[in-house]
């Protein structure tokens, strides 16, 4: 299984804002950064909300450490 984990940036206040990390795995179908990303927020233009608080960017890691988008691997995927 490969484990990777979502980061969301959350505005408290104006000047403040803090990370979520939220993590996320796959056996046979990999997902992308983004895909995580659609899966775990709600939009309600023009801002994102998860939980209720605004989400103001987001980035992926794998366990690792390594920032991770997925692409490789979801290409390697569907060229098969």
């Amino acid at each position: 299984m490969k484990v990777f984990f979502l980061y969301l940036i959350i505005v408290v206040d104006s000047g403040s804002y803090y990370t979520e990390k939220i993590p996320f795995g796959f056996n046979l179908i990999p997902i992308t950064c983004e895909e995580a990303f659609n899966k775990s927020v709600t939009f309600k233009l023009p801002n994102t909300f998860y939980k209720n608080k605004l989400v103001m960017g987001h980035y992926c890691k794998d366990e690792y450490g390594n920032y991770w988008n997925g692409y490789e691997e979801k290409l390697d995927y569907e060229l098969r």
